[in-house]
């Protein structure tokens, strides 16, 4: 059975630290593909599952992401993921080949962008605390 792991709502809440609730609203909004279900209709993820929910989890921590964000993300890893298929499962021209590519580089190139532009807008945020704790520190030091 390894391989073909499968755990409960309870496993996830557990592993991952969020509620029943945020994995329902998840699967609500679109984030999480349609889960599984055993006979007596409980939830069954799957380790791909599990890795999709660290994904969202890991984008609204280390970027803050919203969650129309991470929806924005995930369709984006969709796309490269159709990409590559396509790239690599069928019979292409090159200039269908190179189409491909641009296709996937320009993905990339807006997933990068975006992720530049949180990172310059955390920048600025970091930048402005630390003006403030040089001012505090340099009032606490003429006192």
């Amino acid at each position: 059975m390894e391989g073909n792991l499968k755990f409960t709502m309870e496993d996830i809440t557990e592993r991952l630290g969020i509620t029943a609730r945020t994995l329902h609203y998840y699967e609500e909004i679109g984030l999480l593909p349609t889960v599984s279900r055993t006979e007596g209709r409980h939830r069954v993820y799957d380790e791909e599952m599990v890795l999709r929910i660290q994904l969202i989890l890991r984008l609204k921590e280390v970027l803050g992401a919203s969650l129309q964000e991470i929806r924005d993300i995930l369709q984006a890893e969709a796309d490269l993921d159709r990409l590559r298929a396509t790239f690599y499962g069928e019979s292409l021209s090159e200039d269908e080949r190179e189409n491909v590519l641009d296709e996937a580089t320009d993905r990339l190139r807006d997933i990068i962008r975006h992720i530049e532009e949180r990172m310059e807008k955390l920048q600025q945020l970091k930048q402005g605390f630390a003006e403030r704790l040089d001012r505090a520190t340099s009032l606490k030091h003429r006192s």
